[in-house]
C-alpha cells in the first residue's frame, strides 16, 4: 500500500501505470506519451517489395507450400525469371488462409474429412480474416492482383460481453461493449480527476499539466466539470432513445463496486483479447478480401501461378545434396510417389510438420525445429439460416466476448448485411481450451458452441 506521501505526488510514471490498469488504458498511456514526446516514431522497415538480384537464368527452384510466405516468395522468383515449381500438400492455395464456402473440403489429422453444405454466397474466413492498415505487403499484393477489400469491423462498441463465475451482482450478465468501455472510463476519469485535484504538484507534474490532465478526463469520462463525478452518458446508451420529441433519457450506469469484478473477468479473459483491440495490429481501420481471404490465394496466386503450381503434392522428404537440392513427394490424385531436383527450395512447411519428414538437416537445425513452440488457437463458423445478431441483437460486424474458457469470443460478418443467412465465428479460443475442444468430434464441437452461445 503507497504512503500518504506517495499518494500525494503525481509523478509521470505514477499517472502512467494507474490509467494502464484500467480498461482501455493500455492504448490511453500510449497515447499520452506519444504527447509527451516519450515515444520515438515508429517507422516501418518494409513498406514496399524488396529488390531481389542473382541469376535467375537457368535456375530452378522448388517452393514447398502456398501460404502467405510460400505464395510471395514463389511470385517474386517468378516475376524475376527463375523456374519455379509450385508444390502444396491441400486441394487449395493457401495453407490456412482459407475461405470456407459451400463445397470446401477439410481434414484434422484423426477426425477424417469434412465437407462443407453452406448455401451459394455464405462464407467464412477459418484463418486470417483481417488485416491491419501497416501490412503492407498484403496491400501490395493485393493491387497487384487486382483483389478488392472491404473494411473489418474488429470492434463493435453494440456486440456484447458476458461474464460468469464472478463476484457481484453482475454476475451471469451481458452488456454492450459500449456500456463496459463508458462506465469503466467514466469511473477511471472521475477517480483520476479526483486525485489529481488535491494531489501535491512535483516537478514532474506540473500545476498546467493538472489542469489540462483534468480537462482531458473530463471531456474523455464524459463525468461533471463541477464535482468530477460520473453519473452515465450517452456513450453507454440509453434506457429511453431520442427522438423528434425529445433527447432521450440516458441509462444508469452499472455501480462501480458490480462492474469491477465484471471489467476483471472480460479483460483479462482469451489472453487480454478485448483491451487488445486497441493495439496497433488490431485498430481501426482494419480491411478484408470483398469475398473471403482465399480471393487473394485461391483466385489471384493460383491464376498467377497457372501450371507451375501441382496441388494435392503431399511432400514426405527433403534432401540436400551436392548440386541442389531433391524433394520427394506423393501425388494424392494417384497416390504415386515422385521425385523432382532443382537448384534450390523454399521450404514453408510448418516446423512441427518439417520435423516428421525424411530430411538430412544438420543435427543442430533438427534441433532448433523441435524447440520452436507453436500458439494453439480453435476457430469455428457455422452458418444460420436468419441472421438473428441483425434482426435481433441489432449487431453489424465486429465481435462479441465472453469469460468462458470454451467458448472464448464469437465474431459477426461484415458482408451482406441484412442478407437472409450468413455465416459467424461461432467459437475462438486459445491455449488448453483449444486443445481441449480439438479433441471432441466435428458434432460435438457444435453441440458445445450452441450449447454455449
Amino acid at each position: 500500500m503507497m504512503s500518504t506521501e506517495q499518494r500525494s505526488v503525481w509523478t509521470r510514471r505514477r499517472f502512467l501505470q494507474t490509467i494502464g490498469a484500467s480498461a482501455g488504458g493500455g492504448a490511453a498511456a500510449m497515447n499520452v506519451m506519444s504527447a509527451w514526446g516519450m515515444l520515438p516514431a515508429q517507422a516501418l522497415a518494409q513498406t514496399e517489395a524488396p529488390q531481389l538480384d542473382g541469376n535467375a537464368e537457368g535456375t530452378n527452384v522448388i517452393v514447398i507450400g502456398t501460404g502467405a510466405g510460400g505464395s510471395a516468395a514463389a511470385y517474386e522468383l517468378i516475376q524475376l525469371g527463375y523456374d519455379v515449381t509450385i508444390l502444396e500438400a491441400q486441394s487449395h492455395v493457401g495453407g490456412h488462409a482459407l475461405t470456407v464456402r459451400g463445397g470446401v473440403t477439410t481434414e484434422e489429422y484423426g477426425k477424417g474429412i469434412q465437407e462443407c453444405t453452406w448455401d451459394e454466397g455464405v462464407w467464412w474466413d477459418a484463418g486470417p480474416s483481417r488485416v491491419p492498415f501497416f501490412h503492407r505487403a498484403f496491400f501490395h499484393y493485393c493491387k497487384q492482383l487486382n483483389i478488392p477489400l472491404i473494411d473489418h469491423k474488429n470492434l463493435n462498441l453494440n456486440a456484447w460481453a458476458y461474464a460468469e463465475g464472478i463476484e457481484g451482482a453482475l454476475d451471469g450478465t451481458r452488456m454492450r461493449v459500449r456500456e463496459l468501455q463508458a462506465d469503466m472510463g467514466g469511473y477511471t476519469s472521475s477517480l483520476l480527476a479526483k486525485a489529481a485535484e488535491s494531489s501535491t504538484i512535483d516537478d514532474e507534474l506540473s500545476a498546467d499539466d493538472l489542469e489540462m490532465l483534468i480537462d482531458y478526463l473530463v471531456s474523455w469520462g464524459m463525468i461533471s466539470s463541477e464535482d468530477l463525478n460520473y453519473t452515465g452518458s450517452s456513450r453507454r446508451g440509453y434506457a429511453v432513445p431520442p427522438d423528434t420529441q425529445s433527447s432521450g433519457e440516458v441509462a444508469e450506469p452499472f455501480p462501480l463496486e458490480d462492474l469491477l469484478p465484471f471489467a476483471s473477468a472480460i479483460m483479462g479473459s482469451n489472453s487480454g483479447y478485448l483491451a487488445a483491440t486497441a493495439s496497433p495490429t488490431w485498430q481501426t481501420t482494419m480491411v478484408k478480401c470483398a469475398d473471403g481471404i482465399g480471393q487473394l490465394f485461391d483466385s489471384g496466386f493460383r491464376e498467377f501461378f497457372g501450371d507451375r503450381l501441382q496441388l494435392n503434392s503431399e511432400v514426405t522428404e527433403i534432401n540436400n545434396t551436392d548440386d541442389g537440392v531433391s524433394v520427394v513427394y506423393i501425388n494424392k490424385e494417384t497416390g504415386e510417389e515422385e521425385q523432382i531436383s532443382a537448384d534450390y527450395c523454399v521450404c514453408n512447411i510448418p516446423l512441427s510438420v518439417l520435423i516428421k519428414l525424411n530430411t538430412n538437416f544438420s543435427r543442430e537445425f533438427t534441433e532448433a525445429m523441435r524447440s520452436v513452440p507453436y500458439a494453439m488457437s480453435l476457430r469455428m463458423g457455422m452458418q444460420f439460416n436468419q441472421r438473428f445478431w441483425e434482426t435481433e441483437e441489432w449487431i453489424y460486424g465486429g465481435q462479441s466476448f465472453s469469460n468462458i474458457p470454451e467458448l472464448g469470443i464469437l465474431g459477426y460478418p461484415d458482408e451482406s448485411y441484412n442478407a437472409e443467412k450468413g455465416a459467424m465465428l461461432a467459437m475462438y479460443n486459445f491455449g488448453n481450451n483449444s486443445a481441449r475442444v480439438s479433441s471432441l468430434s466435428y458434432e460435438e464441437r457444435a453441440e458445445l458452441a450452441l450449447d454455449y452461445g
